[in-house]
C-alpha cells in the first residue's frame, strides 16, 4: 500500500536526499514515519561509549520509523541515507484515529513489526552462539544478495556483524585469499 491513499495524516515528499542526509536522529521526538519510494535507508544505534552498530536497512517500497510514533516517544536508532532517497513522510492526525481509517496499513505495519522481530531475535541468538567468522560471512551473504546495489564498507559489514572494523577487514581478507568472496568484497575501508 502507497501512502497516497493514507487518511488522517499529512504527507510530504523528499526527493534527492543525498548519502549521509539525516532522516532522523536517536533521541528524536517522534511524530511521523517514513515510506521509501525510492533509494536506501540505514537504521544506526548508538551506544553510550559511542560505538554506532547498523542494525536496519529498508529499501524501496518499505516503512520506516512507525514503530516509535505508535510506541514510544523518541526514535531509538538514527536513520541515514545510503544511497540517494526518495521519502514521503507521514504525520497521523491521531493515532487511534489514523488506525481505524487506515486498517489495510495497520495490517501491513503489525507484519512489519511481527517480520522485525523476528529477525532482530534470529540475529540476537546468532551474536550469542555464531562464531565471529560465521556472523561476518551471514553478514557479507546477507547484505550483498539483498542490497547489491550498494558497495557495502568493512566498517558497515563489521557494525551489521556485530564485530570489530579491523575484525571484519582481516576475515575479509582471509576470505578473499581462500579465493571466497572476492567478486562482492571490493569494500572500502
Amino acid at each position: 500500500m502507497k501512502p497516497n491513499a493514507l487518511k488522517q495524516c499529512q504527507l510530504s515528499e523528499f526527493h534527492n536526499l543525498a548519502k549521509g542526509t539525516v532522516v532522523y536522529k536517536q533521541g528524536d521526538h517522534a511524530k511521523e514515519f517514513y515510506y521509501i519510494k525510492q533509494g536506501l535507508i540505514g537504521l544506526y544505534h548508538r551506544l553510550d561509549n559511542g560505538k554506532e552498530s547498523l542494525v536496519r536497512l529498508y529499501q524501496q517500497g518499505e516503512y520506516f520509523g512507525f514503530r516509535t510514533v505508535f510506541g514510544d516517544s523518541c526514535y531509538h536508532c538514527t536513520a541515514k541515507v545510503l544511497v540517494e532517497t526518495e521519502l514521503v513522510r507521514i504525520k497521523p492526525e491521531g493515532i487511534h484515529q489514523f488506525f481505524i481509517a487506515n486498517p489495510e496499513i495497520s495490517e501491513i505495519l503489525l507484519k512489519t513489526l511481527a517480520n522485525e522481530l523476528r529477525d532482530a531475535e534470529e540475529r540476537l541468538a546468532k551474536s550469542a552462539y555464531s562464531k565471529t567468522l560465521d556472523r561476518v560471512i551471514d553478514s557479507i551473504c546477507f547484505l550483498t544478495e539483498n542490497f547489491p546495489y550498494y558497495n557495502w564498507t568493512y566498517r558497515e559489514i563489521a557494525e551489521y556483524a556485530g564485530c570489530e572494523t579491523e575484525t571484519a577487514i582481516r576475515i575479509s581478507r582471509e576470505l578473499k585469499r581462500m579465493g571466497l568472496f572476492s567478486d562482492v568484497l571490493n569494500v572500502k575501508k
